[in-house]
């Protein structure tokens, strides 16, 4: 199990690196990040507070 929190970990910097370049939609940081939509979003809006 902490194999896999540790990988969900990993998606999630991605993802937010991908969102501070700010070059890449929601839809393609999802595809790349192997995040959800939601999730993605959950970390965007986590990044403008």
């Amino acid at each position: 199990m902490g194999g896999a929190l540790i990988e969900t970990e990993a998606r999630k910097k991605t993802a937010l690196v991908l969102l501070e370049m700010g070059k890449l939609t929601i839809e393609e940081i999802s595809v790349a990040s192997e995040l959800s939509i939601a999730e993605v979003e959950q970390l965007a809006k986590l990044q403008t507070v």
